[in-house]
């Protein structure tokens, strides 16, 4: 998620964006006017797609929110999605959406290896698509229309605005500053409400959209605002890892290692088994407690 006049598409580009995102809505089987959130997750397993959940440490405010990577198995291709749960919940909903974008158009570096960087007007593309198939225009235009009666927000005070987004947020689970970016990508808002909007504080206990968001909705803003940390991977690759232990492609030691890759032990899924983790394995578990 960037700033959105760090890079401009044209109307080719996002007209492209604007209907894969329908697409993939359609896929879905969700209409414009209902949310998605977290069920995301179920548009991967439609797609085949799965999820692997670890949180990555945060390397000076600049870690990676998701990344997609693939394997060939024979004749089937095995796709991944690494989501990093060191990051926010509602950025992580973002950065499997801007996935999708990948996955749909087989672009960026898992496509082509020799990118040395992810190109930014591809990065652009798929943040405007993941922030289209979240929040598509016309529902943000219908919610303009009803609460405000108007077509746009020039005009209006910011604390109003501040309100509205929070409702958006509570309703579709995307980040602030992500809805911020559809207010100014869709001109229902000037540049300068942009910048200041933008640049406020969103996450801080104690500012003024965090108590806002609070009033609005104190379960959801507190899960939107909360570093997970999971550690998990697709029940597919959990069945697959289990199957060929049951079926000897697999000894008991690397059938363990594989389990503690996710988090998880024998005994999770009836097996009684005596293990005793190396420090490497217990390291692992141990991380996924961290705050």
């Amino acid at each position: 998620m960037s700033r959105d006049n760090s890079l401009v598409l044209n109307d080719q580009q996002i007209f492209e964006v604007k209907r894969l995102a329908s697409d993939a809505r359609r896929l879905f089987g969700v209409y414009p006017n209902v949310p998605i959130g977290s069920d995301i997750r179920l548009l991967l397993e439609k797609n085949d797609v799965l999820l692997c959940e670890y949180p990555y440490p945060d390397s000076q405010g600049t870690h990676t929110y998701g990344n997609i990577t693939w394997i060939k198995n024979g004749d089937d291709i095995i796709t991944f999605i690494g989501l990093n749960t060191s990051s926010y919940y509602d950025e992580q909903i973002f950065a499997i959406a801007h996935e999708i974008y990948h996955y749909t158009t087989k672009t960026g570096k898992a496509y082509t290896p020799d990118l040395e960087y992810e190109e930014p007007i591809t990065e652009k593309m798929a943040d405007r698509f993941a922030a289209e198939l979240l929040l598509p225009a016309e529902a943000l235009f219908a919610l303009v229309s009803y609460i405000f009666g108007a077509t746009n927000l020039y005009n209006i005070q910011e604390n109003k605005i501040l309100r509205f987004v929070a409702r958006i947020q509570c309703d579709w689970w995307l980040p602030y500053q992500a809805i911020i970016n559809r207010l100014y990508e869709e001109r229902l808002i000037g540049a300068e409400q942009y910048k200041d909007l933008y640049d406020l504080d969103c996450r801080s206990e104690n500012g003024v959209y965090r108590r806002i968001l609070k009033s609005t909705d104190g379960e959801i803003s507190e899960l939107l605002n909360k570093k997970t940390k999971n550690i998990g991977i697709s029940n597919k690759v959990i069945e697959t890892i289990i199957s060929n232990y049951e079926d000897g492609v697999i000894d008991e030691n690397e059938f363990i290692e594989n389990l503690a890759l996710f988090g998880k032990r024998p005994d999770d899924f009836g097996f009684d088994m005596h293990v005793e983790y190396d420090d490497d394995l217990k390291e692992l578990f141990e991380s996924g407690d961290d705050e």
